[in-house]
């Protein structure tokens, strides 16, 4: 009986992974995004395959290409929580750190490389190095759905990646208990259809592609748009809120004497930014771009200028520059008044 149980879970965690990654594939405004989540979807075809319950039933010439599809889970897993909860900028950051890592698991998982007892320490700091990065970009997050869904993610990924981990290390395959599979694969099933759930329902957008700033919608356009607050948004950014030190979307709803979530859905729903970073320094960068091409401003340095426009330090102000406008503060500066001994 638990064979066939086991078997109806894991082709049903197959199933609906490619039936998601079916659906948000068909749609073009997810269609890029969705890309991450085939590759979740053939890792986790190859790791039902080969785990024992499935893998009697199959003949012995599928194994080997179901092990090999599994190999991959470690990168697969890293590019799909990277591309849902990060921004661009934020995802580039971050995947110079985690992607070579997983590269490295990944390669593990192949003979001669094999080394289970560095690998599940390893597997177990990539599952909480991911919660971490997912959790320090919850507050900059404008995009409502996926803000709430993280913490179903990060209970899930953490409560699942870590027992899994840890039950590798105190069970081989031949001793395991037996019912041990079939319930990680109806734990997968479960967070299958919380995340069809909310990747899926209308108006959803927790999977939507990367979006820019969109012009300003008029208030004929839509009875939607909360005009009173995009007027008080504007006023605050025309008397220079953003240049304000570590400026934090609370600390301007505070300001602005609004609830926090309502300034989070004007910025996100009627100004079209996903994060608050991004909103910030698109003024902060315009300011200091007027400031390098100003010949008045010549002599004083890019640190000078970070500080001036809101950035606590020159790095983070680099960062954001080079990301709205492909170059350096220096090389923009140069560029703008023609003249290379300019200081740094």
């Amino acid at each position: 009986m638990l064979a066939e149980i086991d078997l109806m879970i894991r082709g049903a965690v197959i199933g609906i992974s490619v039936l998601t990654f079916a659906i948000l594939a068909s749609n073009a405004r997810t269609r890029r995004k969705s890309l991450s989540l085939g590759a979740i979807s053939l890792a986790l075809a190859g790791e039902m395959t080969r785990a024992s319950g499935i893998g009697p039933v199959w003949s012995p010439d599928a194994i080997d290409p179901a092990v090999l599809l599994s190999h991959f889970m470690p990168l697969a897993l890293t590019w799909f929580v990277l591309d849902l909860f990060l921004e661009p900028p934020e995802r580039r950051e971050a995947g110079r750190v985690f992607y070579p890592f997983a590269s490295v698991l990944v390669m593990m998982c192949f003979e001669p490389f094999q080394a289970p007892k560095v690998q599940v320490p390893l597997t177990l700091l990539l599952f909480i190095g991911l919660a971490y990065v997912v959790m320090r970009s919850a507050q900059d997050d404008l995009v409502e759905n996926r803000r709430s869904f993280r913490v179903v993610f990060i209970l899930m990924i953490m409560l699942f990646g870590i027992t899994k981990t840890i039950t590798g290390t105190l069970f081989t395959p031949e001793t395991q208990p037996v019912w041990l599979p079939t319930s990680f694969a109806a734990t997968i099933l479960a967070f299958e259809i919380v995340f069809g759930y909310w990747a899926l329902r209308p108006g959803g957008s927790l999977w939507s592609s990367d979006e820019t700033p969109r012009p300003r919608t008029t208030p004929e356009a839509t009875d939607l748009v909360d005009t009173h607050l995009l007027a008080q948004i504007d006023s605050a950014m025309e008397h220079e809120l953003w240049r304000r030190e570590g400026l934090t979307i609370g600390e301007m709803a505070d300001e602005l004497r609004v609830p926090e979530h309502r300034l989070r859905n004007a910025i996100n729903r009627d100004l079209g930014y996903r994060n608050f970073p991004a909103f910030v320094n698109g003024y902060r960068i315009a300011a200091a771009k007027a400031a390098l091409a100003a010949p008045e401003n010549a002599q004083k340095t890019i640190l000078e200028i970070a500080y001036d426009v809101g950035f606590a330090s020159l790095g983070p102000f680099n960062k954001a520059f080079r990301a709205m406008t492909g170059t350096s503060p220096r090389d923009y500066r140069r560029s703008a008044l023609d003249d290379t001994s300019i200081p740094a």
